[in-house]
């Protein structure tokens, strides 16, 4: 994978980015499962809309920048900044602008990856390898009728290459209308392929006791830190006994960079593992991305419960 200097690189569903820009992939959007996200711009102006700073303070975190150069001493003040100037779900909101972004991508594998889809397949052979170690260590344990679910599913990407063949069922979230009809169309009526939910992940709430393993990969930067805390702490409650939250994410060396194009962030390590802290999660393992290029953001996996 060559990359300019000033190349952004937007990935959906896969989400490699360059170190030099912070451009990540997405899922944001408010709906309630199984219906389209509101469009962009509903909600705006409404009275007492505007949200606080983030109550989550992450300890240890340093200040970070944007795509835009504009420096922040620390995360309190960028979500100020962020949080501050609109509804989140409207056109101009911090969701409401992850939303409208992606909407506007082709609802191909090369769309969702920034033009980058040849990196899909070793993306998906070291996440299948990560899973495998998972069981073979012993930290996850599948149910007999397994189930898992695609966090930012896009056009079926990871459920079709990845989490098909490791599971009974796969159901898959996206707020995105327009991807996740496209996966539907390609993936209804497999056997493995459950249900489909039009929601942003700080609106879906998983059923209790219903996944042997939630994934979610290159998402978790378009919510904020209060969200993130939130999703995760649902999350935990949705796994059966003996499963995992997979998380595979972007991050940066230190503090966090924010993409002003699609309203996403790019945390550090320290940051990530701080928000599981946050929400009472225990790392059970983690590991790096090894086969991608140098030039990209580190890309680490991360397993929790």
């Amino acid at each position: 994978l060559v990359l300019l200097l000033s190349t952004a690189v937007h990935a959906k569903g896969a989400g490699p980015s360059s170190a030099t820009t912070g451009h990540i992939g997405l899922r944001g959007g408010s709906a309630r499962a199984g219906e389209p996200p509101p469009p962009p711009g509903k909600g705006e102006g409404r009275q007492g809309a505007m949200p606080p700073a983030s109550k989550v303070i992450v300890d240890g975190v340093k200040g970070g920048s944007d795509s835009f150069g504009n420096v922040y001493e620390s995360t309190a003040e960028m979500w100020q900044k962020e949080l501050g100037k609109a509804n989140p779900t409207s056109k101009k909101g911090w969701y409401g602008k992850a939303v409208h972004y992606w909407d506007g991508v082709d609802a191909t594998v090369d769309g969702v990856l920034g033009g980058f889809g040849h990196v899909s397949g070793v993306d998906l052979k070291e996440s299948q390898e990560f899973l495998t170690s998972l069981k073979n260590d012993g930290h996850l344990k599948l149910s007999e009728e397994s189930r898992a679910v695609d966090c930012g599913a896009g056009i079926g990407r990871i459920t079709e290459g990845l989490l098909c063949k490791m599971f009974s069922k796969v159901d898959l979230v996206e707020p995105v209308v327009k991807l996740l009809k496209q996966g539907e169309d390609k993936l209804k009526g497999m056997p493995t392929v459950g249900d489909f939910h039009y929601v942003g992940l700080q609106d879906f709430t998983p059923e209790k006791g219903m996944y042997d393993v939630i994934w979610v990969q290159w998402v978790i930067g378009h919510l904020t830190d209060d969200d993130c805390v939130a999703f995760f702490t649902r999350c935990r409650r949705g796994l059966k006994e003996g499963g995992v939250i997979c998380l595979k994410e972007n991050v940066c060396k230190d503090g966090f960079v924010v993409d002003k194009d699609d309203s996403s962030v790019t945390r550090s390590d320290v940051y990530l593992q701080g928000l599981f802290r946050e929400a009472g999660m225990e790392i059970l393992s983690m590991t790096f991305q090894l086969d991608f290029p140098k030039e990209l953001f580190a890309v680490r996996m991360f397993a929790v419960r």
